[in-house]
């Protein structure tokens, strides 16, 4: 973690426990309870209001704990943490501060800077897999956990206490109910709570207090007064021992105040400001105006010029306020007096604290503090110069270091009318929505930047270069949206039309063009001219170091060699944008998964099944919910032909259907598509002809396609479905309807393309009893296939196919280079398990995802529960359950459990 950025990124005083200026009462019955610290209860909750000593008491609880050598991290929570990609941030370096050796979110430490546009699973599950392998304790504190209401990170909270592993115990502290999902806990007796009649002090603890503060005993009588006053209320009892020393009168000032609660917090609070000077009173009002405060912000705030000095004061008069840090340089007040001080400031003198925050916002943005900085000039309403800030800040955080949700958090807040003066925010914003399922977010902010456009150009003396401005990067998001819901044909024609009409534009933005432009010729089979735009996008990018951008230009690389059918030049594709990727995006979980998922299906086609299992394994954290078409399709068929070869065809019909379903949820037809003719595929080389017809019925793809019709999506899925299911019934139609597909691929050069349908039509040949015709397109189909090391698509026909491999005559094919895969073929599908698949994975390690799924089976969770836990479905749980089972050798979840304990895994 040595880069500026990310030490900036993370606010260190998070990561300590905030425990005031005074060695805190020892309260024996709380801080030496078994229950917590020897880990009886995997979640413990200190729910109480304000200032019953929660934190003191978690602090004392993890000095404990650190006594006895258990690893803990601490996390003290805030508004700003309704971020999730912040929250995450902060997770991971108390994860990494509490325990280094476990290396808990190294694969996502160097993208602690990031927001994780690709989601919080992908973090979630690296963090689980990672405490998968611990063997050792840890507890984590998360204290004020009310300040956090979004529920995004609600969710997080939820699946961390209910599916993270075991090793993992949890210390909870808010004000309020927490509101996760504890019932589970509670039927389990995994769960204590502790609330406020626990925490409040009883007679003895109050007299000790009493007289650890005030160096004397106070009179029975006036102590039992207090406690009654009171109700026992630590916060109540320590500003009231604040006010005693200074009283000259402590028996009036006793019998005077009464009422519980804020009144009596009010009543204290109003007692010690009366007793600073104005010099003080006006110090302390000024610094509670912010979060955390350093010596050289009091002095920004307060023009003293001995702030550090009326810091230390304010720390020896004990006024409540709490380091974050062991050195002293930033610290707080503790929260309930905080509050009132910052209210009783702005209810008195508005003007003074909101030109406070102002002040205080000047020197965060001075000291490069910009996340800080923009939030407080929100507080303080100053728009025009918050709005101002964020339009010099967005473009870098949005397009080359990827914090797509520190603008969407920050348009929430700014009001319209002034966004509206920097179009560049609105822009990126655009920019940020359109990777997200947020449509019609996305959609109204590109209605309002058009709107924006045609008042300017309605107004006498227009900015022509702002409204060009405006039009240049509107008509780059809609191009770019396109491509991103999988019409490459619209997006590329949008985008070819925008780089000849703004040759003068940016080069990132040039580069986000080139790289739709370049999914357009993919989309319409022209690959030259495709791998052509993206060489020349790259250029571009690599100058302005659009990083981000960058990494989709590999992707779409990768995909046009798909495309074309050179599977080689797509994993070299792949394999560089990895190593980008790592290098100069921190290890982007989301354009990671993107490659590894391409990966996947290369060494599928290659017949590498265990390299394709592993590449599944690192792929599939975020496909659902980020993955473009492409990539989605890829998974979900890699994985369907994985089940396929274990003899799970229900597994595999399950997979391609749960896809189908995918693609429907996210508008993306390709998708499903693709896979309902897959599904065809498969039903009809089980013999289920009449089901597989059924299946493309219903998605209208039911006919062999004319041989002159347009080269629809939906023709190109008809004339692959229905050849299957009428190749026994209808065998010459088939071959006459496959001649012009053929000789179209070849003229286009898709070779892998060529190759299905050549085998496609020697299957049909044979039915057809020509089988000299068969044998001859096999021929070709090898021919075409051994220089490109294609394999599955051979094996993957099973027996039909074998009776042709069989009846080639290696002669007629020696010296040639496809006569090595003919004979592998002949080895492989002309013996009685024609599939030629070895038990997969049998005696391989467990990946970590694999060993945290291994797990939760011993936890005793369902299949339903464990899928929830790993942000998959059902069925996906089942392919990973297919993986462990086969590495163990065995065949359902009680052998797997008396198998990993017997090995030591568990």
């Amino acid at each position: 973690m040595t880069d500026k950025r990310q030490e900036r990124a993370i606010i260190q005083g998070k990561l300590f426990p905030a425990t005031g200026t005074r060695k805190p009462l020892p309260r024996p019955r709380l801080d030496s309870s078994s229950d917590v610290l020897d880990g009886i209860f995997p979640v413990v909750v200190v729910a109480a209001p304000a200032g019953y000593g929660k934190s003191t008491l978690m602090a004392r609880w993890h000095a404990r704990l650190l006594e006895r050598r258990v690893s803990c991290a601490w996390l003290s929570l805030d508004e700003d943490d309704n971020d999730a990609a912040r929250f995450l941030r902060h997770l991971i370096a108390a994860l990494w501060k509490a325990s280094a050796s476990a290396h808990i979110g190294k694969d996502v430490a160097e993208d602690l800077i990031a927001d994780f546009a690709s989601g919080s699973r992908s973090v979630l599950e690296a963090i689980a897999g990672d405490l998968a392998q611990v063997q050792h304790r840890i507890v984590l504190f998360l204290d004020d956990l009310q300040l956090v209401e979004g529920p995004e990170v609600r969710g997080i909270l939820d699946w961390l206490i209910n599916y993270a592993p075991r090793s993992l115990q949890y210390v909870i502290g808010t004000r309020q109910d927490p509101g996760l999902r504890l019932s589970g806990l509670r039927v389990r007796c995994q769960l204590l709570e502790l609330g406020a009649e626990q925490l409040q002090f009883d007679a003895a603890e109050a007299a000790q207090f009493y007289r650890s503060r005030l160096g004397r005993d106070l009179p029975a009588l006036d102590l039992q007064t207090l406690l009654t006053k009171t109700e026992g209320w630590p916060a109540a009892l320590e500003l009231a021992a604040l006010v005693l020393a200074g009283s000259s009168e402590p028996k009036a000032f006793i019998q005077h105040f009464a009422g519980t609660d804020t009144s009596v917090v009010d009543y204290l609070c109003d007692m010690v400001l009366s007793q600073m000077d104005e010099r003080t009173r006006d110090i302390v009002f000024r610094i509670s105006m912010f979060d955390r405060v350093c010596a050289p912000l009091a002095q920004a705030v307060t023009d003293a010029n001995d702030a550090e000095e009326a810091l230390l004061g304010l720390r020896t008069r004990n006024l409540f306020l709490i380091p974050l840090d062991r050195s002293w340089e930033w610290v707080r007040f503790h929260h309930l007096v905080g509050e009132f001080f910052r209210e009783t400031y702005r209810r008195t003198a508005p003007a003074q604290a909101r030109e406070c925050l102002v002040r205080g916002a000047q020197w965060l943005h001075a000291n490069d503090h910009i996340e800080e900085a923009v939030n407080y000039m929100i507080r303080a309403q100053e728009w025009e110069r918050a709005t101002h800030w964020v339009a010099d800040s967005v473009e870098e955080l949005v397009f080359r270091r990827g914090y797509h949700q520190t603008i969407l958090r920050w348009m929430n807040a700014l009001p319209e009318a002034f966004v509206d003066r920097y179009p560049v925010i609105r822009i990126q914003y655009a920019f940020a929505l359109s990777f997200y399922p947020r449509y019609q977010d996305y959609e109204a902010q590109i209605y309002r930047l058009q709107q924006l456009q045609q008042n300017l150009e309605a107004q006498g003396h227009h900015d022509a270069g702002t409204i060009d401005e405006l039009r240049c990067a509107v008509e780059m998001q809609v191009a770019m949206s396109r491509a991103l819901r999988d019409d490459g044909m619209r997006g590329g024609e949008l985008a070819a039309a925008w780089l000849a009409r703004w040759p003068e534009a940016s080069l990132w933005r040039k580069g986000v063009m080139g790289n739709v432009l370049g999914f357009g010729h993919k989309t319409l089979g022209r690959i030259d001219e495709g791998l052509k735009v993206i060489a020349e996008t790259r250029q571009w990018l690599e100058e302005s170091e659009g990083y981000y951008p960058l990494a989709w230009s590999a992707y779409v690389e990768a995909v046009l060699h798909l495309k074309h059918g050179s599977y080689f030049d797509a994993r070299l594709a792949c394999t560089r944008g990895l190593e980008f990727i790592g290098r100069k995006l921190h290890g982007h979980p989301g354009q990671i998964s993107l490659l590894h998922t391409l990966l996947a299906g290369i060494c599928y086609e290659f017949d590498e099944i265990d390299q394709t299992l592993a590449h599944l394994e690192l792929a599939l954290s975020s496909v659902n919910e980020y993955a473009p078409a492409d990539a989605v399709i890829v998974a979900y068929l890699t994985q369907a032909r994985i089940q396929h070869l274990r003899h799970d065809e229900s597994g595999a019909l399950a997979m391609l259907r749960e896809g189908q379903g995918l693609g429907e949820q996210r508008g993306l037809r390709r998708v499903t598509l693709s896979l309902a003719a897959e599904e065809c595929r498969s039903l009809a080389r089980a013999g289920r002809y009449e089901e597989a017809k059924l299946v493309a019925t219903r998605f209208d793809f039911h006919e062999l396609p004319p041989r002159s019709g347009a080269a629809l999506l939906s023709t190109d899925k008809a004339l692959r479905a229905a050849s299957r299911y009428l190749l026994k019934q209808s065998p010459r139609v088939v071959v006459e309807a496959l001649d012009a597909a053929i000789e179209n691929s070849q003229q286009r050069e898709l070779a892998h393309r060529s190759v299905e349908l050549l085998i496609l039509r020697a299957l049909a040949k044979k039915e057809g009893e020509n089988w000299s015709g068969a044998l001859a397109d096999v021929r070709r189909a090898l021919t075409i296939a051994a220089p490109r090391n294609y394999v599955r698509v051979f094996l993957d026909e099973g027996r039909e196919l074998g009776a042709l491999i069989d009846r080639l005559d290696m002669e007629q094919l020696r010296g040639s280079e496809a006569a090595p895969l003919a004979r592998l073929l002949q080895r492989a599908m002309c013996t009685p398990d024609v599939q030629g698949d070895a038990p997969i994975g049998k005696g391989e390690e467990l990946t970590k995802r694999e060993l945290s799924i291994l797990k939760r089976l011993e936890s005793g969770l369902s299949n339903k529960e464990i899928a929830e836990a790993i942000f998959v479905s059902e069925g996906t749980l089942k392919w990973h359950l297919h993986n462990v089972y086969g590495k163990l050798n065995v065949k359902n979840r009680t052998s797997a459990m008396a198998r990993a304990r017997a090995l030591g895994i568990l």
